[in-house]
Order: C-alpha cells, then sequence, then structure tokens
C-alpha cells in the first residue's frame, strides 16, 4: 500500500509545482496593449485555478483546450530605433540609416508543461496543440525580411525626435491539457500573437 501511495505521490507531484515559462521575441517588445483581456504573462493564480477547471475532465488521449481570449486586438511597440534631442538653439538637419530584420508574424508562449518546439521557420507548441486549437490558415505562415531605412530630418530647439517600430496584432490565448489513457500528462497555459501590420512611425515632441 505504502509503496502505491509513493508511486502516486511521484506521478502527482511535478504538477504542483510552476514551471518555467517559454516565450518567442514578442515577450521582449518594449509595450503590448490589448483591447481587452490580459496576456498570459499577466495571468494570476488564482484566475489559472479557475481556467483549469474548464479542462480538468478526464479524456483518453489528446487535448482539452479553454480559450479566455480569441483574436482580442492589440497594438504594440516592439523597439525605438532612434531617439534625438536638440537642446541647442538652432534646427539640426539629421540623417538616419538603418538595415535591420523584420520580425516573424507569429508569436508564442506556454507556462507549465506545454513547451515550444524549437524550429527556424514557424514557431510550434510541443504535441500538436495547434491542431487542438483549430487555429486559421493565416497562423500557419511566417516570414523574416531585412529592410532599410533612410531618413532626413530637422529636429527643432527643444524638441526631441523619437523613431520606432509600431503594429497592431491579435491575441488568443488560455490554457490546455494533454492526456494519454485518461491520464494527464501536460498542463499549463498558451499564447498565440499573431503581427498583422507593422511600420515606423517617426514622432516629434517639444520637451
Amino acid at each position: 500500500m505504502k509503496r502505491l501511495i509513493f508511486i502516486a505521490l511521484c506521478f502527482l507531484l511535478p504538477f504542483c509545482f510552476a514551471f518555467e515559462v517559454h516565450a518567442s521575441n514578442y515577450q521582449g517588445y518594449e509595450r503590448i496593449e490589448m483591447s481587452s483581456g490580459k496576456l498570459l504573462a499577466d495571468f494570476t493564480s488564482k484566475e489559472y485555478t479557475s481556467y483549469y477547471k474548464k479542462v480538468q475532465k478526464l479524456k483518453f488521449n489528446g487535448w482539452r483546450v479553454y480559450i479566455v481570449n480569441d483574436n482580442v486586438k492589440a497594438s504594440f511597440i516592439s523597439e525605438t530605433l532612434f531617439s534625438y534631442y536638440n537642446d541647442g538653439y538652432t534646427p539640426i538637419e539629421y540623417v538616419y540609416e538603418l538595415e535591420r530584420k523584420r520580425s516573424q508574424k507569429i508569436g508564442l508562449s506556454a507556462t507549465g508543461s506545454i513547451g515550444l518546439k524549437s524550429t527556424e521557420t514557424i514557431p510550434k507548441f510541443k504535441n500538436n496543440l495547434e491542431s487542438a486549437l483549430k487555429l486559421s490558415s493565416e497562423y500557419q505562415y511566417n516570414e523574416e525580411e531585412k529592410e532599410k531605412y533612410y531618413l532626413k530630418f530637422l529636429v527643432d530647439p527643444g524638441t526631441q525626435v523619437d523613431l520606432y517600430v509600431y503594429g497592431e496584432g491579435k491575441v488568443t490565448n488560455g490554457v490546455a491539457a494533454r492526456y494519454s489513457l485518461f491520464i494527464r500528462v501536460d498542463k499549463g497555459g498558451f499564447e498565440i500573437f499573431f503581427v498583422t501590420t507593422e511600420y515606423q512611425r517617426l514622432e516629434k515632441k517639444k520637451i
């Protein structure tokens, strides 16, 4: 009897602790604002407990999924490319050149034991979670390309000029549990961040 209890505890313990968060590059953006709801990284322990109840029913094989935010619109600033302040008394002509690699259109993150696959093309969750989420075709591709910028402008006295990458996207997140022979083998949160538009914005402001 003691041996059976010990084996059961060994199986259950991995699900009682927080797991490492796996994430792709959008987690490093300077700012992301959703029109409603919240990002996976902001889910509280209480919210996780509530959401997990939606996927706790046993299943012979495969994933149970509960979506919290479905294609919620979001805006972001991924990075500031240039910032210059003219504290002098005359306008300054400035020329700016940059070559950068455009960011991926699809970003994923996961908590718990769900995990991400390490690929050079389209990021993916482990154990084929994408199929259970029934993602539309637009999520099935990814692209990266190099972009070059050449800007020439005047910075007036007492003015700061910022050049940053601004964009909009859609966020889908929630929790999932994977079962095998009626045994839960994986559980955690998932998030998909899909970039719909991305461009450079030049902003002048008086300081």
